[in-house]
């Protein structure tokens, strides 16, 4: 439970330090002047401004890596960034005449907000430290090689419980390691040999795993490849103990753990805190000024499909969304009531679309309900196009990586449909540019493909 609602908790925390950045403005100038409301229209504005640009380079520093990794050294650097930064953005403003801050008002200022920052931040690390080593907020992870390089990593993990990490168990082809009398391999080593590297996949299957790492000789390369190709398969993040260059794409994810450099074979942009949270507040302020301008075309197209055929004016459907949990997509109606809906994708001259159905596919009109999934949270505006459940089923056993699209969440639109694939079209090659989005977003990115979207020449192609 701890470990869903992690980004929910870390949110609701940015929400506290928003409200702090504000009312630390408020609280100084009573300390200074003993009177709260002394700010001009002009001031206030300037404040607001402030406080923005101070949350802005705070989140970015905080979420720029996990708590679950972060020492306190780190934390507290991050924190005299901040101190650096707001006086700073206090002196520029007094030195451009912009607003004449007191010096006693300035200190008083970043003092509130660095204290209590600095109380907070100790607090969620001391609380997650406590949890981890009570057992709980960990994350399952599976060693694969359980030579000397993987023993010191399993050392070093669960000597250190505020990691939040536990280790399930290993996989080797060499069985002397059982039958060893090397003292290094313990009675609870040896229970935690799960067999040879062969079992990863019905491993993958049955076991909530969060991470697998490498720590495979060089020279096993070939099957190194061949594992980090089932863990995307299946939808498990691989991490690498360097050096092995063969499997990792152009830009790979890097950080340590305890002084082992770990290489995820693929960086996401979105794993970073505050890139979901930019995204997510986009997300939220375009779809709501979205529902509410486009609420006059919601009410033309209901009358359309009322006039024109029986039924209901939305058609829903589960979908595979983020991390491969089911949701219900929301669509305008477009094709007659029948069997198939759930199990067969529309064709060009599919006979179930009615023919106001058809305008609406043409012009990807009958998409827009799914702005009630963004404001959910369950779709981004831009993401992978997410599939029926058959679909994801089938698909995923018959194109490699194709679960790794389910790393983000799904979107209204997206990298492959502005390229001009999607409806009826190759699965191989969506899941390619599905991949290429993932990996290289950027709040630039996003507005790229929405640009595209709405002028781009490609995106009718296989609009039926």
């Amino acid at each position: 439970m701890l470990k869903q609602n992690s980004s929910f908790i870390l949110g609701l925390l940015s929400l506290v330090d928003l409200l702090v950045l504000l009312a630390s403005f408020y609280i100084s100038n009573f300390i200074v002047t003993r009177n709260i409301f002394t700010f001009s229209f002009k001031e206030t504005i300037i404040i607001l401004i402030l406080v923005f640009v101070f949350f802005i380079a705070l989140e970015r520093a905080e979420f720029s890596h996990t708590y679950r990794f972060k020492p306190f050294r780190v934390i507290l650097k991050n924190i005299f960034r901040l101190l650096v930064y707001m006086i700073s953005s206090f002196y520029l403003l007094i030195l451009f005449d912009i607003f004449k801050f007191e010096n006693k008002f300035v200190l008083c200022y970043i003092t509130l907000v660095l204290s209590f920052v600095f109380i907070e931040r100790m607090f969620i690390k001391l609380a997650l430290t406590i949890l981890r080593k009570k057992g709980f907020n960990f994350r399952n992870y599976l060693i694969v090689g359980a030579g000397q390089v993987g023993l010191n990593f399993y050392r070093k993990v669960v000597s250190s419980n505020e990691l939040g990490i536990r280790i399930v168990g290993f996989l080797d082809d060499n069985e002397e390691f059982l039958n060893t009398d090397d003292p290094e391999y313990t009675d609870a080593i040896k229970g935690l040999l799960l067999g040879k590297t062969d079992k990863i996949e019905t491993i993958l299957k049955t076991m909530a795993l969060d991470n697998v790492v490498l720590a495979l000789p060089m020279y096993a390369e070939q099957k190194i490849v061949n594992i980090t190709n089932l863990c995307e398969k299946y939808g498990v993040k691989a991490e690498l103990i360097p050096d092995y260059f063969k499997i990792i794409t152009a830009n790979p994810s890097i950080r340590q753990i305890k002084g082992y450099p770990l290489i995820g074979i693929r960086n996401i942009p979105l794993e970073n805190m505050y890139n979901r949270f930019v995204k997510r507040l986009c997300d939220i302020i375009l779809s709501g000024a979205a529902l509410i301008v486009l609420s006059p075309v919601f009410l033309i197209i209901t009358i359309g499909i009322k006039l024109t055929s029986k039924g209901p004016v939305f058609f829903k459907q589960k979908r595979t969304g983020f991390k491969q949990k089911d949701f219900e997509i929301i669509k305008f109606r477009t094709m007659l009531i029948n069997d198939e809906a759930d199990t067969k994708q529309a064709t060009k001259d599919d006979p179930r679309k009615t023919k106001f159905g058809d305008f609406l596919r043409k012009y990807n009109l009958d998409e827009l309900p799914q702005i009630i999934n963004i404001l959910k949270g369950e779709m981004s505006i831009v993401g992978p196009r997410p599939h029926m459940l058959a679909h994801t089923e089938e698909f995923y056993q018959k194109y490699d990586k194709y679960l790794v699209r389910h790393w983000v969440k799904p979107g209204l639109t997206g990298w492959a449909q502005v390229n001009g694939w999607r409806g009826d079209s190759d699965i191989g090659i969506r899941v390619r540019y599905d991949i290429e989005y993932i990996e290289n977003w950027s709040l630039f990115f996003d507005l790229k493909i929405v640009f595209l979207t709405a002028f781009g020449k490609q995106v009718k192609k296989y609009a039926y």
